[in-house]
């Protein structure tokens, strides 16, 4: 298989970016060669990944790049899926990261604040797509109350109704669950967690939509 990288980015922080990326990772992992770049301050994947080895858990690869050269170097070199959980601002770092991936991948809620950044983020994927042309944003449903049926369509409606195509909106939604928070302070994605939970069910149908989109099988 060759050469895969995806982003998980949002200019924004608190918008779940690294719950996507640690359950993205986690599941991919057993099918495919899987690390993880840990962009983020907080360097919640690389605090993830303690509690995972604290608890003798199967090692989840996180590596930690310090500047543009050690991350181009990562990202042309590394042999199967590279998951890279960016921070929650703008950076030349953060950028690169998305110039150079074959999916990016945007966590968005209901929140009108998260909203209004898309709209900010949509600013930066439009200056990059300057550099690169196929750049194209995937965003996915995150946090979002599991009650609401007709909300999550007026979203889809929402982030698809411009002309320009800045955005694709991913099969497959996140909801508000007890088991995200759960699962990462036990280490764990929530199909290792719970494999019959609802979250699992959504983590799950995801992986099966970015299988196809990457051309993983």
């Amino acid at each position: 298989m060759e050469n895969k990288v995806i982003t998980i980015s949002h200019q924004k922080g608190g918008v779940g970016k690294s719950t996507v990326a640690l359950n993205l990772a986690i599941e991919l992992s057993k099918s495919h060669n899987v690390a993880v770049i840990d962009l983020d301050h907080q360097r919640s994947m690389t605090i993830f990944q303690g509690i995972r080895e604290s608890k003798n858990l199967p090692e989840l690869k996180v590596i930690i790049a310090e500047d543009d050269k050690s991350l181009m170097h990562l990202m042309n070199t590394y042999e199967g899926i590279l998951i890279i959980d960016s921070g929650g601002f703008d950076s030349d770092l953060n950028r690169l990261a998305m110039l150079g991936s074959d999916m990016i991948i945007t966590p968005v809620s209901n929140s009108l604040i998260e909203l209004y950044g898309l709209e900010k983020f949509k600013i930066i994927i439009s200056e990059l797509k300057e550099i690169n042309p196929k750049i194209k944003a995937h965003v996915l449903l995150n946090n979002i109350n599991p009650s609401a049926t007709t909300l999550v369509d007026d979203l889809k409606g929402f982030l698809l109704s411009d002309d320009d195509e800045t955005f694709n909106v991913i099969n497959g939604i996140m909801r508000q669950r007890a088991d995200y928070r759960k699962s990462f302070e036990l280490g764990k994605s929530v199909v290792e967690m719970d494999p019959k939970g609802k979250a699992a069910e959504e983590v799950n149908t995801i992986i099966k939509h970015l299988e196809v989109l990457l051309e993983l099988k």
